[in-house]
């Protein structure tokens, strides 16, 4: 069951919400999916009436009228020059390009040329159940596992499926730790725990978790996860031969976990220190998971 209420709707902003179980049964139509298809061969565009029509290909006007109609406003609107895409049409046609409803795939075991960075064994990269996985084929401490559209495998070659995965991995955590959930745009809330030494993963003391207000749904990240995105660390690390943007996530630094440590208990503060050459940098975050400070200071 879909939560309807409105979330954090400020004074002002008016949402209007239409129950999920009649707008998608707009798309139980041959006709109306080949119209959003049509429209998403140039979805930068309005595409006159005519044109929509001979795309689609259906020779019965009345009909590809009235099909047309029913997609007006949710998915498709009008506008001088034609028809296009409203957002939603886009994330439709996205939905499809992506496969993220109409494919299923599997990828065996890709070994991935670096060491781990927790125990220097054999990185591994798997896919299956929609789920990409990079994980330590020798430790059970690294393993990162996110969502990965299947429609994308094919992309990209096999050996290049570990680098795709992780930026694909970044490309969505950034989302999550801008503030926006993953999976239905809402608005995603976060705090720092620090974990019980027999609950630690990789030995951390701490992690961030994510959930989103509106579906549920929750992301838990180590605490070096969001420290990677503040502009401080990334050009510290870009000063020092390592490129966020680009260098696969598990090269951060000198091929080690960043070291973490616990700077407050009560508020909750963890510190999290990069090296590079002869110089450090510490971040510090706060009790929602956020950068607070950043020191930079000269390697002891």
């Amino acid at each position: 069951m879909f939560d309807r209420s409105p979330h954090h709707i400020a004074a002002g902003v008016a949402v209007e919400r239409h129950a999920p179980e009649t707008v998608f049964a707009l798309l139980g139509d041959d006709i109306r999916v080949g119209i959003l298809s049509a429209l998403g061969e140039t979805p930068d565009e309005a595409v006159p009436f005519a044109e929509l029509h001979r795309r689609v290909g259906v020779r019965d006007s009345g009909q590809f009228n009235y099909h047309l109609g029913k997609l007006r406003d949710s998915f498709v609107r009008r506008t001088d020059d034609g028809y296009e895409l409203t957002h939603a049409g886009r994330q439709i046609v996205g939905a499809m390009y992506a496969g993220t409803f109409t494919a299923d795939a599997a990828v065996e075991a890709v070994p991935v040329p670096d060491p781990c960075p927790v125990c220097a064994g054999s990185l591994v990269a798997e896919y299956g159940d929609e789920v990409g996985r990079i994980r330590c084929a020798d430790c059970v401490e690294f393993r990162n596992e996110f969502g990965f559209p299947p429609g994308s495998l094919d992309q990209f070659d096999r050996e290049d499926l570990p680098y795709a995965f992780d930026r694909w991995m970044r490309h969505v955590l950034g989302g999550v730790v801008a503030g926006f959930c993953h999976l239905c745009a809402g608005r995603i809330d976060s705090r720092l725990v620090l974990d019980d030494p027999a609950e630690r993963v990789a030995s951390l003391p701490g992690h961030v978790e994510y959930e989103c207000g509106r579906c549920g749904s929750s992301a838990r990240i180590g605490p070096h996860g969001p420290a990677l995105f503040h502009p401080a660390v990334a050009g510290f690390l870009f000063d020092h031969g390592h490129d966020v943007r680009t260098d696969p996530s598990w090269t951060v630094g000198t091929r080690h976990l960043p070291a973490t440590t616990v700077r407050s208990a009560d508020p909750p503060e963890l510190a999290v220190t990069f090296t590079g050459g002869d110089e450090t940098l510490t971040t510090v975050l706060g009790p929602d998971g956020t950068v607070t400070a950043v020191e930079r200071t000269p390697a002891d």
